[in-house]
């Protein structure tokens, strides 16, 4: 599928080519942080795949790790693979050890692909690499992933970032902030050569790239991994949260003359469709926890949320932020607050990130406790639905032009 927005980026830097000793053609990229007990696993199965699928091309295992202190490094370079290893030193912060790799990618000229896994996943198998490359070497530029995963371990990419995708900008893109990705040559040029914002560097990263494929008219397709497993750290939510919304945030700002207007929704090609399984992985929530959270950020954050929202809608709010009330966002409400959001580009994107944080979490509570007893099937329905809706009323939000600067 091809997505026809532009926007100018700075041009590609001259690089001096770097001669490895099988000029790679694959390149699998795994950004770490202390990840010695499972990074070792996941390179052998990386290299299972590579060389079950491309034994005629030449391949690289990359490690670009932020400095971790278990011994990622030596747990990597001893793990028994056919494919040659490297490993980076990289920065801190997900964003910055994946821009250390995208310089790499670029540097070897001999490189086609570039495959991405997170160092925390525990579920990967051989077919990931398959089904990720492959589009590539069939001229496909970004591809995503369709995982079968717990609902409410991916509830940014639920409530967030995959209704702004589908809603606003009318490309369905089921995991928009996945980890696991193909890029082609020109999708790893044009993400690295663009001006980084500092949530780029953190967890936005997922995002910008994202973004930058939408807005590139880059060819787009989906694949199917199955299972999407890993290791989880709630405490770490909040600031996800606030670099991702932020990374999208800036770009729909700096793109608002693209998406401002009428929109078809597109839907990618998609790949290995017999990959998908029917069983979902389940995962344990801190609701009591995450409860006081978004209460208490809320409070503290109101005059700017009141701000972004106008009275009217924020008075309906209130009643359900007050303590020991029971959070309750309607569908048609989150709708209502993420174009009050998206449109209120005077305000800068960190300031909104971190105003809709407590509604985020108001939101995701909700459907957590409206969906508590549900099977996986339904709650993914409704997860759908709820995109759905946002598109259906883009015309009526957009053309009310809810509070744009």
């Amino acid at each position: 599928m091809r997505v026809k927005f532009k926007d100018k980026i700075r041009a590609s830097k001259i690089r001096t080519p770097r001669i490895l000793p099988r000029r790679p053609e694959i390149i699998i990229g795994i950004p770490s942080y202390n990840e010695a007990d499972n990074i070792g696993a996941l390179v052998k199965t990386i290299d299972q795949g590579l060389q079950k699928y491309f034994p005629d091309k030449k391949t690289l295992i990359v490690n670009v790790d932020s400095g971790s202190i278990d011994h990622t490094r030596k747990a990597f370079l001893s793990a028994k693979t056919k494919s040659p290893k490297c490993h980076i030193q990289g920065a801190l912060g997900k964003g910055a050890n994946l821009k250390k790799l995208y310089e790499f990618f670029l540097d070897t000229d001999s490189a086609e692909v570039l495959m991405t896994v997170d160092g925390d996943v525990t579920s990967l198998t051989p077919r990931w690499t398959r089904n990720l490359i492959t589009p590539i070497l069939k001229g496909f530029d970004h591809i995503f992933p369709i995982y079968n995963r717990d609902e409410y371990d991916g509830s940014i990419t639920d409530h967030f970032a995959y209704p702004i995708v589908r809603g606003i900008l009318g490309i369905d893109i089921r995991q928009p902030l996945a980890g696991e990705v193909g890029l082609s040559r020109k999708a790893v040029d044009r993400a690295y050569n663009r001006d980084w914002p500092l949530c780029a560097e953190k967890f936005g990263i997922d995002a910008f790239v994202t973004m930058s494929s939408i807005f590139g008219e880059l060819k787009i397709a989906e694949t199917y991994l199955g299972i999407k497993e890993h290791k989880r750290n709630e405490k770490k939510l909040g600031g996800m949260f606030d670099e991702i919304a932020t990374a999208v945030f800036s770009a729909l700002d700096t793109h608002r003359s693209f998406w401002d207007n009428a929109l078809r929704m597109r839907k990618p090609a998609i790949f290995f469709r017999d990959s998908r399984t029917t069983s979902f992985p389940r995962v344990s929530l801190d609701y009591k926890s995450l409860n006081r959270s978004a209460v208490g950020e809320f409070s503290k954050d109101k005059a700017g949320i009141k701000k972004v929202l106008g009275k009217e809608l924020f008075n309906s709010l209130i009643k359900s932020f007050r303590e020991n009330s029971i959070l309750y966002i309607k569908p048609d409400m989150w709708v209502e607050i993420l174009y009050s959001f998206v449109g209120k580009s005077d305000i800068s994107p960190a300031k909104r990130a971190r105003y809709i944080r407590s509604l985020y979490l108001g939101r995701f509570l909700t459907f957590y406790e409206d969906f508590l007893k549900r099977d996986n099937k339904e709650e993914e329905k409704r997860i759908i639905g709820q995109a759905e809706l946002v598109y259906k009323n883009r015309k009526r939000l957009i053309s009310k032009r809810i509070q744009f600067s």
